[in-house]
């Protein structure tokens, strides 16, 4: 429909018989694109030519190029070009009514029907700049139109087009330049190296490393701010810039993640929590694919930031403390305002000082996930979110990768993505654990095994027999009353008159021949609010070497003050060493307090190879000592990380780096 000469640069728009002349167009803006007129390339089979493209000027400043593609089969579309991405679009008829512009707001979801839904990434305005060759709708110079930019998973974007009623809707994805197999075309060799200028303000030596994409400057000499538009210098006006202290100077050279970057801005950005300000560096990086990224210095700590597309994260409603990406669950850590303090260097967007965005960062160790909100060019004009992953860098890697001279300096307090150095050793000493807690579980099974628990003796002695005239005494004797404790001696009372013999009794000889395992005794007597008490001997008929023990069987019962109280047990264990070999004899000799026996009888066994828990359980204490301080420290660690956060500490358990 319309067409741009190419050597006097007039618009024509055909008509049904003459051209008519619309106008002249604007230079183009050289933006360094690697694209060109009559370049070809194959989109899904079928091969294209650029047969056009427009040039348009962003509402904040800045020019972005769309490339006209016209394909083999008579379809259409655009080749959206924009710091050093592409996006592939074509018109679309939508699956119902689109949203007016009014309605959109950056962040929030858009449902476009069957055509799924979309993250609005921005709403904002751009002016027609220039254009060549050809183009497929009529084109007014100094025209503005309203656009919406949609972001969708996997790369998918779209664009409502709202030059027109009703808007267009244009619907594609971010397509890597390879894939179009481009070739030919009038295309400008890439800019190599540096353009070097000279500040308008001081004379000062700049040199612009993305000439093509920088907008804004910050002179590091004078501190005054430049405009860049086109390749060229124009002061705007001087800065009251804040000493800073920078760890990487502009142009410094450096590989990071395997990739060479450049230094080419510098910006300190804070926020404010309780009238306390906390500033942080940002240093814009430039890779060698002309694409961007941001090291940020906060407090000694290091992070890469790369962009993310909103449509690749999980909608965020409100307050929203979670959400799950990437196979994690990152907890929302603060909002704030940020705002820049200064600039030096240069930018691809019309920074400003005193600039402020909303921010809302979401952790999951050693992660960073940070949205940030903007309106821009007042109300109503337009609005943008953008979403960046930052990942954590050791500050030994940042002195590393820049070649900066001395130690890197030592972090000061811990990061809200800072991995937790405990969990690290927790994990190194998991392996250690399974191996002791396998070893402990093949002995226990072994001394399972080993110990056969084989009955020697067992009898229920008659406390009556063994006390000669004691039934007659228990059949004179008064009834006895429940007392509320156990009964002390008092502190003055006089000692009772000896007791007649007491019982005793003696065992047939017992034959041993395990020499190698351990021997249990066992007292059951069912006392209520009484005790028994034995003292037995296993002596040797052979040695006369006795093996001495003491059982007690205590229990109490009662109420005080209208509560139930309880002590004590009916049942009593002794765990004796092994003995050598042979024939052994058991002397029990019973107590109790009184005349009469608190019960009729009681039962008295004496086991061998009887596994003792306790032993395997003190081994397991001794195993799990480290690995449970290790614990506490990874608990201490992410208490005091969610102690800095907007969000407090209440949930501080759970970690991003599990």
């Amino acid at each position: 429909m319309v067409a741009v000469c190419s050597y006097c640069k007039a618009l024509a728009a055909r008509r049904d018989r003459d051209p008519e002349l619309i106008g002249k167009v604007a230079a183009l803006v050289d933006t360094g694109s690697p694209l060109g007129l009559g370049a070809t390339g194959v989109y899904a089979g079928r091969t294209f030519t650029l047969a056009g493209r427009v040039q348009l000027k962003h509402a904040l400043g800045g020019f972005w190029d769309e490339w006209y593609l016209a394909l083999d089969d008579g379809r259409w579309g655009w080749l959206a070009e924009a710091q050093g991405r592409f996006y592939l679009t074509f018109t679309q008829t939508p699956h119902g009514a689109l949203p007016a512009a009014d309605h959109l707001q950056a962040g929030a979801l858009v449902d476009l029907g069957s055509d799924g839904l979309w993250t609005v990434g921005e709403i904002s305005t751009a002016s027609f700049h220039s254009a060549e060759g050809e183009i497929p709708w009529t084109v007014e110079p100094g025209a503005t139109y309203r656009f919406a930019d949609l972001s969708g998973k996997n790369g998918a974007f779209a664009t409502l087009d709202y030059g027109e009623d009703p808007p267009l809707f244009f619907l594609g994805r971010e397509t890597p330049l390879a894939d179009l197999h481009l070739q030919g075309g009038a295309r400008k060799p890439a800019k190599v190296g540096a353009q070097n200028l000279n500040c308008p303000k001081c004379g000062g030596a700049l040199a612009l490393h993305a000439p093509d994409q920088t907008q804004r400057v910050g002179c590091p000499s004078c501190g005054s701010l430049l405009s860049a538009e086109g390749g060229k210098l124009a002061f705007l006006k001087s800065l009251k810039q804040p000493h800073t202290e920078v760890a990487i100077p502009l142009g410094a050279e450096g590989t990071l993640n395997g990739e060479k970057v450049i230094c080419i801005g510098q910006l300190r950005r804070s926020c404010s929590f309780d009238g306390t300000v906390y500033p942080w560096m940002e240093y814009l990086l430039l890779d060698s694919q002309h694409g961007f990224k941001w090291l940020v210095e906060s407090e000694g700590h290091w992070s890469l930031a790369t962009a993310v597309a909103p449509g690749d994260v999980p909608h965020v409603q409100g307050s929203q403390r979670n959400l799950w990406m990437q196979g994690r669950n990152w907890r929302r850590f603060q909002d704030s305002e940020a705002v820049v303090e200064g600039v030096w260097g240069e930018f691809y967007w019309m920074v400003e000082q005193g600039e402020r965005v909303a921010v809302t960062e979401f952790v999951a160790p050693p992660l960073s996930l940070n949205r940030e909100w903007q309106r821009h060019g007042g109300k109503g004009s337009g609005e943008e979110v953008n979403w960046s992953l930052s990942t954590y860098l050791e500050p030994a890697a940042v002195w590393s990768a820049f070649k900066l001279g001395g130690a890197a300096p030592a972090p000061r307090g811990i990061a809200s993505f800072q991995p937790n150095p405990h969990k690290a050793a927790l994990s190194k000493s998991a392996f250690w654990l399974v191996g002791a807690l396998g070893l402990l579980l093949a002995l226990v099974m072994v001394e399972d095994v080993t110990h056969r628990n084989v009955q020697l003796f067992s009898k229920r002695l008659d406390l009556y027999e063994l006390t000669p005239g004691l039934r007659g005494e228990a059949a004179e004797s008064p009834r006895r009353t429940i007392p509320t404790r156990r009964p002390a001696p008092a502190a003055n009372a006089e000692a009772p008159p000896a007791e007649p013999q007491e019982p005793v009794f003696f065992s047939d000889p017992i034959e041993i021949k395990d020499g190698r395992s351990n021997l249990a005794v066992t007292l059951s007597a069912p006392v209520n609010n009484g005790w028994v008490s034995v003292e037995g001997a296993l002596v040797s008929e052979t040695t006369g070497v006795a093996e001495l023990f003491l059982l007690e069987s205590s229990y109490y019962h009662g109420a005080d003050g209208g509560e139930s109280w309880s002590e004590g047990g009916q049942t009593a264990e002794v765990f004796l060493s092994a003995v050598p070999p042979g024939t052994y004899v058991l002397r029990l000799a019973p107590q109790w307090d009184g005349k009469v026996p608190p019960v009729a009888a009681i039962d008295v066994q004496l086991r061998q190879g009887v596994m003792r828990w306790l032993y395997p359980g003190l081994a397991l204490l001794a195993i799990l000592v480290v690995p449970l301080l290790m614990v506490f420290r990874v608990a201490a660690f992410e208490t005091r990380r969610w102690q800095e956060s907007t969000y407090g500490s209440s949930d501080s358990s759970s970690g991003g780096d599990d």
